[in-house]
């Protein structure tokens, strides 16, 4: 009787696998070919999960994406003030613990297909993304007013937060010795300051 293969399980196991070695080689340097020998996979089995090089790095990087946001969203509920919470939100540019440090490498490697792009899949994914975090610096900051901690007209503030640390995060990227972890915490720090009540 033939093997049943679970098509999700197959498809997990080919993008952990993957995501090793985009994060030891470099997307630049990862062949497929190589990839689907070392896997012990048939070049004909691979194609049944993945079409391309390209939809495999992206199911990939949404796996791993969802993988941390879950991880944020767990850890989340420990966090009590404004400053931890963004620290959190935004650990993939400033937490030096190795998950975070690799995931960035894989943004780094990745960003040319997520800039402009026109596949639907993709532009859906950054919009769900985007969403998904300016809906919570909006209950970050709504917490805040509540409790009476901010102002009452500081929310506005929430949605350029997640703009200014990408910014940041593509400076850092540009500009020799630029120390993102710094410049973020200190901004961070800033806008608390800004919209606390006087």
């Amino acid at each position: 009787m033939p093997k049943i293969i679970n098509k999700e399980e197959k498809i997990n196991f080919i993008c952990d696998e993957a995501y090793k070695v985009f994060i030891d080689a470099g997307i630049d340097e990862f062949s497929l070919n190589k990839f689907i020998l070392d896997i012990n996979m048939s070049k004909g089995q691979f194609y049944h999960y993945f079409s391309t090089k390209e939809q495999l790095v992206f199911q990939v990087m949404s796996k791993k994406t969802f993988e941390l946001f879950d991880l944020t969203l767990k850890e989340y509920k420990n966090k009590k003030t404004f400053i931890e919470k963004l620290n959190l939100l935004f650990a993939i540019y400033i937490n030096d613990e190795d998950c975070y440090i690799d995931f960035k490498k894989l943004i780094i490697d990745t960003m040319h297909l997520y800039i402009n792009s026109n596949n639907r899949e993709i532009r859906e994914f950054n919009n769900t993304m985007y969403q998904t975090i300016f809906t919570i610096l909006e209950e970050i900051f709504d917490e805040e007013i509540q409790k009476s901690n901010f102002h009452k007209n500081s929310k506005p503030i929430a949605k350029s937060i997640c703009a200014t640390a990408d910014g940041m995060f593509l400076q850092s990227l540009m500009v020799e010795n630029y120390d993102l972890k710094t410049e973020l915490t200190n901004y961070f720090l800033e806008i608390e300051k800004l919209s606390k009540r006087d």
